[in-house]
């Protein structure tokens, strides 16, 4: 399981069907899991196109916060900061990790995959398999949500 591929982006969004969302209206397929940091989403393609087009359409959207695209190929992990849709720096893996909550730490070490990691945390799962327009409606209905519980 170590040796396989993993794409994934971890965001300070605070609720995965957000983050799906987004990855969907931007043709990033995956999943996406909410943890006490935030969202984290695990792409289908494991590209370094996919790294780049991912990075660049979560922190376009986030803006004013980093996003960190992880992946990892024959056992490395790299990490790359992106910022309002242009890459930053390339992050030390322990650095980047550190503080990092247990999904994301069993995903990227490989000691679980996604699979296992969702099916204990079904309530907290979200598809980015979806059209544009279902994430349109999808990021709409979050966004109703949101703003019934602000004014309330």
């Amino acid at each position: 399981m170590a040796d396989a591929e993993v794409l994934a982006v971890f965001t300070p969004v605070g609720d995965q069907r957000v983050l799906a969302a987004v990855m969907a209206m931007g043709g990033c397929k995956g999943r996406v899991i909410l943890t006490s940091g935030g969202a984290f989403g695990v792409l289908d393609d494991a590209s370094d196109e996919m790294a780049a087009k991912v990075g660049q359409v979560v922190s376009n959207f986030v803006k004013t916060m980093p996003v960190v695209v992880l992946d990892r190929k024959d056992g490395q992990i790299t990490a790359i900061e992106w910022r309002a849709g242009a890459r930053g720096e390339a992050l030390p893996p322990g650095l980047a990790l550190d503080n990092a909550p247990g999904v994301v730490l069993s995903v990227m070490s490989g000691s679980q995959d996604f699979d296992e990691v969702a099916a204990l945390h079904e309530d907290k799962v979200a598809d980015a398999r979806m059209s544009k327009w279902k994430a349109f409606r999808s990021l709409r209905a979050v966004a109703k949500e949101a703003k019934g519980r602000l004014s309330q």
